[in-house]
């Protein structure tokens, strides 16, 4: 994959696939990302869970998912990760360190998950938030996904969002 330099208010940001030696930068950007939510009420429980561990990144990593990074002055600040399903992406593990946030790195690195999502002949992305993610909320609702559901005590006892966005219409002859 090559490299996706873009222009932000952060400066030059550079998207590229992670690599293993990225796994425990990533996992810490998570950690920092999700911490929050503990304030807003969402149980350590499922902050926990939200932050995929080591082990879990490299597995990701070695079986050719979507993990992506952005580097910000050769330091990884945000990452994603899509795995394919069925025609469909899933997004997961958005996250941007909080000194960074606010700044289009996540845009970034959820435009150019579309367009891997659009590569590989995906109709639609999609995925899960928590109600506490205000931020993401809005972030995902800007870059054009839609509400499809509303997940009752799905997540570790929290609710969550389900959102899509329809990227290509099937071929007529997969109808």
């Amino acid at each position: 994959m090559k490299h996706l330099n873009t222009e932000s208010v952060l400066g030059n940001v550079v998207v590229r696939r992670a690599k293993l030696q990225d796994a425990y930068k990533i996992h810490e950007i998570l950690k920092q990302a999700f911490k929050r939510l503990k304030r807003r009420g969402y149980s350590t429980q499922a902050v926990e869970a939200t932050v995929a561990n080591i082990r879990e990144i490299e597995k990701r990593i070695r079986l050719g998912e979507h993990v992506l990074v952005a580097e910000f002055d050769n330091e990884i600040v945000g990452t994603v990760t899509g795995f394919e399903e069925h025609k469909s992406m899933c997004v997961c593990s958005l996250a941007v360190h909080p000194k960074h946030q606010n700044r289009g790195v996540a845009r970034q690195l959820m435009n150019h998950l579309e367009k891997i999502a659009h590569d590989e002949d995906c109709y639609k992305l999609f995925l899960c938030t928590a109600w506490a993610m205000n931020e993401a909320i809005q972030l995902y609702e800007s870059l054009g996904y839609v509400r499809e559901g509303y997940l009752r005590r799905h997540f570790y006892g929290e609710d969550f969002i389900l959102f899509s966005k329809f990227i290509k219409k099937p071929k007529a002859d997969s109808v």
